[in-house]
């Protein structure tokens, strides 16, 4: 598979834009970090400064999860949440490591992994590019487990690959897919639960890089089917990746389009209630209706995080470049409103 190389380049600057073929490494360490005054930043700045972490979700209507691996050099987290539609039923898992202990990632977005350990409970994420496709592995120490296998190669998708500039000398990169079939188990309360009759679809997020000291954004995703058995995947996001390049855009069939930039309408006293989503070519016109959440809230002086991840239903309209209407009824996703300090 031909890639676009290592992000950073020979003079320690990060290469930015929106890239056609995959990055081979994030190699941060070769970085030039610098002060907002121009000087060189010492070796603690440039360990602490970088962060990192993963999120694999898949949705269905008869399960829905959510799972991710942080590291954010002073804290190492990862959570699992599972929600039913049809019951409303919901169980989140969540565990923490102080300096990011038991927390590892490789820096090859294309075939590195990452994995979490805390006790005796064990997540990882592992990425082939041939077939390319997401492995999650989750044992859990009261029986809990994921077998779970996201498929990027039927339909083949078209991933969103950025990389762009953060606060006077950062970057961030990341890299997403929506859309893609997943496969295998989930072991919960007793059940075996077939992810692959169950229809499930998948959303990556990737992402790694010398954040803003203090963060915040909004982000939306969905994955879903058309009545025409087309698979319909959106990626949109407002506060992190619109330094010159935006992150947003939508998948057919795996084909990528790409969005503006995207507003976020809701009221931050009560998410539940609905969001408003829409973009600065009239392309994107959307409703989130809310029906459950997964919150993290952290306030530890040198890092802090408040963080809710939301999912329900999607409607509304979407545009191609070409001119051609996409109607949403109803398909799954999230919502996301995220502050942190790192």
């Amino acid at each position: 598979m031909r890639t676009s190389g290592r992000l950073i380049n020979r003079q320690g600057d990060a290469r930015f834009g929106v890239f056609p073929e995959p990055v081979s490494e994030v190699n941060f360490r070769d970085y030039e970090l610098r002060t907002p005054m121009d000087r060189r930043s010492g070796p603690l700045a440039r360990h602490f400064g970088f962060n990192q972490f993963q999120f694999l979700g898949g949705l269905s209507e008869s399960l829905v999860f959510g799972c991710a691996i942080v590291d954010i050099r002073f804290v190492g987290q990862a959570f699992l949440y599972f929600y039913e539609p049809l019951t409303r039923r919901y169980a989140e898992f969540s565990f923490r490591s102080p300096l990011a202990l038991g927390t590892h990632f490789d820096q090859r977005p294309e075939d590195g992994s990452a994995t979490f350990r805390s006790g005796d409970n064990h997540f990882a994420m592992t990425a082939t590019s041939e077939p390319r496709q997401r492995q999650l592995w989750v044992r859990l120490a009261g029986g809990v487990e994921v077998d779970a296998v996201f498929n990027e190669e039927e339909p083949r998708i078209q991933p969103m690959w950025i990389s762009t500039p953060a606060g006077s000398d950062g970057f961030v990169f990341a890299r997403k897919t929506a859309g893609a079939p997943v496969s295998g188990t989930v072991r919960w309360e007793g059940r075996t639960i077939d992810l692959a009759e169950l229809g499930a679809l998948g959303h990556n997020d990737w992402t790694a890089g010398y954040m803003r000291r203090e963060t915040f954004w909004n982000w939306g995703c969905l994955a879903g089917r058309l009545p025409d058995g087309r698979i319909v995947g959106l990626n949109v996001s407002c506060g992190v990746n619109e330094t010159g390049h935006s992150e947003n855009c939508f998948w057919l069939d795996g084909a990528l389009h790409r969005l503006g930039c995207v507003s976020f309408e809701y009221d931050r006293r009560d998410l539940m209630k609905h969001w408003r989503l829409r973009d600065s070519d009239g392309r994107l016109d959307l409703e989130f209706t809310p029906e459950g959440f997964h919150a993290e809230k952290v306030n530890a002086l040198v890092v802090a995080t408040n963080f809710q991840q939301l999912f329900g239903r999607y409607r509304g309209t979407l545009r191609t470049q070409a001119g051609e209407t996409i109607e949403l009824q109803g398909q799954l996703g999230y919502a996301e409103r995220h502050y942190a300090k790192w």
